[in-house]
């Protein structure tokens, strides 16, 4: 037998690469699917006739991480950023925030260091952008959907860049010690600021010299060369070479040649991305995955089931509904290929077990074949989720759906809109800054407490009460200011509900307003209470943070069912008083802008519409036309030819043939109803 060689090594790996991804996506799967199990293939631990040397794999692996990364770079935009936080900020930082605890918690059960746990929570916490756009490529998805899921997937690009920096930052210290930890991540900002700050003097400008030539060879060879260098000297400096490639990306992007350099660079980041992949499948041993299996299915269902519930729990708080949000939880749940590299990060520093990678290729393995599956079948769970929540809550969230569609139909003065980013921008930065306050008086309670026992000559139960005192004056301000911030939010969108202060106010205005900031208070608080509890996890060392938040949630939940009953009270009045209209309804052609005193703001819009006699709701119930999830229309009643109308209805209800409907909610949810109720079955 020929003794191996680099040359050999990489025909191997690409070959053998490439017959299995042809194969997977034959299959209709991701291709990096193929790739891990070329690695399987070409490995050391199955009996097949064809070697790759795993060391000289693993190094030109690092090419793929490296251009990777500078590809990220290149399409770093702040501008980008701006325009999908609007959409998805509130439910990627939930998303991840969840998972990441979640991830950590379960390593923790198993009984992993807690560094091993942190790397755990951080793999978890990133979506898989390849399987996602796979599976939108095969299915046929709504654009509002896949609008917040990309949303999420590029933020969740910007969280994977954070995560480097802190794994990198663990690796090299070994642990999460404070001190340590604070010395390391120091270091590393110094570092990354001094690498930007001298690089933003010399590539931009290099960049554009060099595209002047008009060569595009030489401007990609100069880029790639550029990016190799800047890997190179974060890895000289102890740190990831990802990070290193990530800069350079962002400082070619700043010459304004991003696109260019991008797509010449395409192919080869293709090429090496997939040796990537090959040698994290080279990595795995069966037999040590398959001793790994619960664990595997358990992180599984960890992922599934936590991007379910913190998408669409974030996605109904951002006003983007049942259908939106829960769509969008079924897409996302899987992990990405940031969790390799995540997990490559500690295995090279030698700070996580081998038994990470096993686990986190088998659930990406499963999650990839799964995410297809589930998506198909958010049409069923929506529905599911439809039919059985309690009656007052399926009004209360139809209804807040509507008056976001309102506040963002109706376009928020100028005034308005600079409040509302004030009090955003302050509750970010009095949250970073809280949790700061908070982690380091968790990390300095115990030597603190002893220092000032030896020096100050009192018991360590006085110091450590003392600093606990210190910080509480140190968080209190920064608490207040964030509740202060939320009633502004809350403030400036009720007006912004109730925008005519001429009209008198009723009962129903109050309610709707006092449920309005109720849900978004809730909002403002998970969106800062999970990071806080996710981030304080590893270092109180207990499930303290997370209790307390889910007692505030549901202090939070119980005003908000009251409230739900009380709204849904003046409904049936208000719609008891409305139902004239059906008897004497001809047939509109616009919704009906209505003024009554017993509707809620944002169910101002109103359309009576006969059903036509072949209209494709005839025969099914309301939950199953899902009127509501998939427009966020609501039916306030329903007039049969005989008998009284239907007031409310339940959702359990047979649409029957010359029934006449009464549907409210924004313009743009009412017409959206309109045409689906319209369409009729084509005559056989």
């Amino acid at each position: 037998m020929h003794e191996s060689t680099f040359l050999l090594d990489l025909a191997l790996v690409l070959g053998v690469g490439a017959l299995t991804g042809v194969v997977a996506r034959v299959l209709n799967q991701p291709s990096i699917l193929g790739y891990l199990v070329a690695g399987l293939i070409v490995g050391p631990y199955l009996p097949v006739p064809l070697f790759a040397d795993p060391e000289r794999i693993e190094s030109m692996a690092e090419f793929g991480v490296v251009l990777v990364m500078f590809a990220i770079g290149l399409e770093f935009r702040i501008a980008k950023l701006m325009r999908v936080l609007p959409v998805a900020g509130l439910t990627a930082v939930l998303q991840m925030s969840a998972l990441m605890w979640a991830g950590f918690s379960v390593g923790r059960l198993l009984g992993w260091s807690t560094v091993e746990a942190i790397f755990l929570g951080a793999a978890l916490s990133i979506s898989s952008t390849m399987v996602v756009s796979r599976v939108f490529d095969q299915q046929t998805t709504s654009a509002d959907i896949r609008e917040l899921v990309l949303g999420v997937l590029i933020l969740q690009d910007v969280g994977a860049i954070a995560l480097i920096a802190l794994t990198t930052a663990i690796a090299a210290g070994g642990s999460v010690a404070p001190t340590e930890l604070a010395v390391t991540m120091g270091g590393l900002l110094l570092a990354l600021v001094s690498m930007l700050a001298f690089g933003m003097l010399i590539v931009p400008r290099a960049v554009r010299a060099v595209s002047r030539l008009e060569s595009p060879e030489i401007l990609s060879v100069f880029s790639i060369g550029l990016c190799f260098a800047f890997a190179v000297l974060a890895q000289e400096l102890g740190y990831s070479v990802a990070l290193g490639a990530f800069l350079a990306g962002i400082l070619v992007a700043e010459s304004g040649h991003a696109s260019s350099v991008e797509h010449r660079i395409e192919p080869v980041r293709d090429i090496f991305a997939a040796v990537f992949f090959v040698s994290v499948g080279m990595s795995v041993d069966p037999r040590l995955a398959w001793t790994y299996l619960p664990v595997s299915l358990l992180v599984f269902g960890v992922v599934v089931v936590g991007q379910l519930v913190s998408v669409t729990t974030a996605g109904v708080l951002s006003g983007n509904g049942v259908r939106r949000s829960v769509s969008a939880g079924l897409a996302l749940g899987q992990i990405g290929e940031f969790g390799f590299i995540l997990a490559g990060i500690g295995t090279s520093a030698g700070v996580v077990q081998v038994g990470l990678q096993p686990v986190l290729v088998t659930v990406a393995t499963a999650s990839a074949f799964t995410t297809p599956i589930l998506l198909g079948r958010a049409p069923h769970v929506i529905r599911f989720i439809d039919r059985n929540l309690p009656h007052r809550a399926q009004w209360l969230l139809g209804l807040y759906e509507s008056w976001l569609k309102r506040l963002r139909e109706a376009r928020p003065t100028k005034a308005g809109t600079s409040t509302i980013a004030r009090a955003l921008r302050i509750i970010a930065i009095d949250a970073v800054l809280l949790t700061l306050v908070l982690a380091v008086s968790i990390s300095v309670l115990e030597p603190g407490s002893e220092w000032l026992a030896a020096h100050l000559s009192v018991t360590p139960l006085a110091g450590r009460v003392g600093l606990l005192v210190l910080a509480a004056m140190i968080a209190t301000p920064l608490g207040g200011g964030i509740i202060r911030n939320s009633r502004t939010l809350a403030r400036v969108a009720g007006e912004s509900l109730v925008p005519s202060r001429a009209a008198p106010e009723t009962r129903a205005t109050r309610i709707a307003v006092r449920s309005l900031r109720t849900l978004i208070f809730t909002a403002v608080l998970l969106g800062v209470g999970l990071p806080l509890v996710a981030v304080l996890r590893p270092l109180a060392g207990g499930l303290y943070g997370a209790v307390g938040l889910t007692l505030l949630v549901a202090f939070v939940a119980v005003d908000l069912w009251r409230n739900a009953g009380a709204m849904a009270v003046e409904l049936r009045s208000g719609t008891e008083q409305l139902t004239s209209l059906l008897a004497e309804q001809s047939g509109q052609e616009e919704p009906l802008q209505l003024s009554h005193s017993k509707l809620p703001p944002g169910l101002d819009a109103m359309l009576v519409l006969p059903l036509p006699p072949r209209s494709v709701a005839i025969g099914r119930t309301l939950s199953e036309v899902n009127l509501r999830a998939r427009t966020g229309a609501t039916v306030l009643a329903i007039q049969r030819q005989e008998g009284s109308p239907l007031i409310l209805p339940t959702g359990r209800e047979h649409l029957q043939a010359g029934d006449v409907l009464a549907i409210s909610g924004s313009r743009t949810a009412v017409v959206d109803a309109k045409e689906i109720l319209n369409t009729v079955i084509p005559p056989a």
